[in-house]
């Protein structure tokens, strides 16, 4: 007797299955790449859309240079930290700290190192206003942050557009299966020998489905199995089979709907109001980094304002020592003026060191490397104060603020959530119907199939709502929730008019204190003059007080300039009126002149003031 053969007979159907396996592993493998770049298009399309949906053609984020390129490994590897990580903590006698040998400090070494004035490195980078913006927003966390959470929502609502498109799978599953052949016929005869068997059985089910607009969903299917016994212990043959289905289920009353695509319809608003939430990210964040330059201008300009008056108490100084070795004047006097020059070095040194802590801040803020240098150019704003109609501004903020518009829209969605709470309390009454294309096991050569459905069904399937008492709390749940939003757009329209009004009492403010500290500079220098023209008549007490009211109504008036203006960009953004573009500048609307003040005497620059 023959021996029978261990090896696989190498059948039609078993070589196109397995060559099929093969090659969509391939051909996923290699579309992986172009796949994530075509969602990234696909991401980017849709932002573009949402943007221009809003009237804001603003540069949108882009998902191709986020600044993260790892990709991620199919499984995370094994480390010693990756269930507790490493913790550097050392125990205080293992610190080493020195303490700083006591000595004596040179005072006119100090007052000599805090009056100089040391110019920028050479290679310090320059930043103006503008300037500053754009690189904000290429390299600020916090403008980075912004993008990526609007770009989450993109990628969300890709999700959802996929689930409602047809999707397509394949699943390939070889295996080795156990096969009783124990009463198997060979000729007339029965073979009792080797009643267990192995075979290899390889079965491919490939499948479409398409959900449907209004509720359910139609699916086909396609599965093929092919085994044949590894140890042909009995002539049992091949067993190959190949089954064509088709499913179709709609929903009449419970899911059916456009309560089916809710998660949808959600999707896309939720674009919508992440493209007006970032935009008003971009307008606050604009007047953050505008508000932050205008202090290091402000700052800059009380630091040069200090050093002339050290300049102005140096002169008093000496004269005062003059007349103190002429004989004309007591010691103690000149010690006078002495002593109120080293409070305002003292206070010299404060500012110049508040001035360092704010640059750093700055270069944090907008994403600059904090151990490079730059230069703050004197660059400030110069619009022109709006004339104010409280009513009108009010309204505004209500029709054109973005965030009042996103909280308005979201009561639409609780309202519309109410609505599918009661749909899931109705009956489910669903449509089906089934059929199956079996191939014919006595002809089957290849892939052949019967020409008539063998097996098919219709029918309904309906759930009686007996039991709806969760279904039910889930109605009154999205009511309360809905009473809720209404309540909060209720409230954020109210904050809107506060704001406004706030907005608007604040530009009174900052020009009713600009025209104070003018005046103040003008009765500082008229004082001054006077003293200069009579100096027998005047105590060093009198000169320095002078010198000081001087410096301080400018100081004052510095701030007041950058309160002005930034109190009217806040006016702007508080009414929904602020467009910016991407570098940089004041998008301009008719009546709104968009000027800067630049050089070193832009403070000192007067600014009209409207009359009342």
């Amino acid at each position: 007797m023959q021996k029978p053969s261990n090896k696989v007979p190498v059948t039609p159907q078993r070589a196109i299955l397995l060559s099929t396996a093969l090659l969509l592993a391939a051909v996923v493998s290699s579309c992986r790449d172009e796949s994530l770049v075509a969602i990234d298009a696909d991401a980017e399309r849709r932002l573009r859309e949402a943007s221009d949906s809003i009237q804001e053609p603003a540069t949108v984020p882009l998902l191709n240079q986020t600044e993260s390129k790892y990709q991620g490994t199919p499984f995370t590897a094994d480390s010693p930290g990756l269930n507790q990580p490493p913790t550097v903590n050392p125990t205080a006698e293992e610190l080493d700290y020195q303490a700083r040998l006591k000595q004596k400090l040179d005072a006119d070494r100090v007052i000599r190192e805090v009056t100089s004035v040391s110019p920028p490195p050479p290679d310090a980078e320059r930043f103006n206003l503008s300037k500053s913006f754009q690189y904000a927003i290429r390299k600020s966390i916090e403008y980075r942050v912004a993008e990526e959470t609007y770009l989450l929502i993109a990628l969300d609502l890709l999700i959802q557009q996929h689930i409602w498109s047809p999707r397509i799978f394949d699943t390939i599953k070889p295996q080795l299966q156990g096969v009783n052949v124990s009463g198997s016929q060979s000729g007339s005869a029965v073979n009792v020998n080797n009643a267990q068997s192995t075979a290899l059985q390889l079965v491919n089910e490939f499948s479409a489905r398409q959900k449907l607009p209004y509720g359910g969903e139609i699916s086909a299917s396609i599965l093929a199995q092919a085994s044949n016994e590894l140890q042909q212990a009995v002539i049992a043959g091949q067993a190959n089979s190949i089954d064509f289905a088709l499913n179709l289920n709609i929903p009449l009353l419970r899911g059916a709907g456009l309560v089916a695509q809710e998660d949808l319809i959600q999707s896309k608003r939720n674009l919508v109001y992440g493209a007006r939430a970032f935009e008003d990210f971009r307008r606050r964040f604009y007047i953050a980094i505008f508000s932050d330059y205008h202090d290091l201008v402000v700052q800059q300009q009380v630091i040069a304002n200090t050093r002339a008056q050290i300049e102005r108490l140096r002169l008093i100084v000496e004269r005062e020592d003059a007349l103190v070795e002429s004989g004309r004047q007591v010691a103690f006097q000149a010690d006078l003026a002495k002593q109120r020059a080293l409070f305002v070095i003292n206070t010299l040194a404060t500012l110049e060191e508040v001035y360092k802590l704010a640059v750093d801040r700055f270069k944090l803020r907008i994403g600059y490397e904090t151990d490079k240098a730059i230069v703050i150019e004197l660059e400030m704003l110069d619009l022109d104060a709006p004339t104010i109609d409280p009513g009108q501004a009010i309204a505004s903020a209500f029709e054109w603020r973005l965030d009042l518009q996103n909280a308005r829209d979201r009561v639409i969605d609780s309202r519309r959530k109410v609505d599918n709470a009661r749909n899931a309390v109705l009956a489910g009454a669903d449509f089906f119907a089934t059929a199956s294309l079996l191939n014919n096991p006595n002809v089957f050569n290849g892939v052949q199939l019967s020409d008539s459905f063998n097996d098919w069904a219709v029918g309904m399937a309906i759930d009686l709502p007996i039991d709806r008492t969760i279904e039910e709390v889930n109605v009154r749940k999205a009511q309360v929730l809905l009473e809720q939003v209404d309540r909060q757009f209720v409230f954020a329209q109210n904050t809107a008019a506060v704001e406004v009004r706030q907005a608007a009492r604040r530009i009174d403010r900052a020009l009713y204190t600009l025209s104070l500290q003018d005046k103040n500079i003008d009765i500082a220098r008229n004082r001054q003059t006077s003293i200069d023209t009579a100096p027998d008549r005047a105590s060093p007490r009198d000169r320095t007080e002078a010198v000081e009211e001087l410096n301080r109504a400018e100081n004052e008036r510095a701030r007041a300039l950058r309160e002005v203006q930034i109190a009217i960009l806040e006016y702007l953004k508080q009414t929904g009126q602020l467009r910016v573009s991407d570098d940089g500048e004041i998008i301009a609307s008719p009546g709104l002149q968009v000027r800067y003040r630049r050089g070193p005497g832009l403070l000192a620059q007067p600014y009209g003031i409207p009359p009342a």
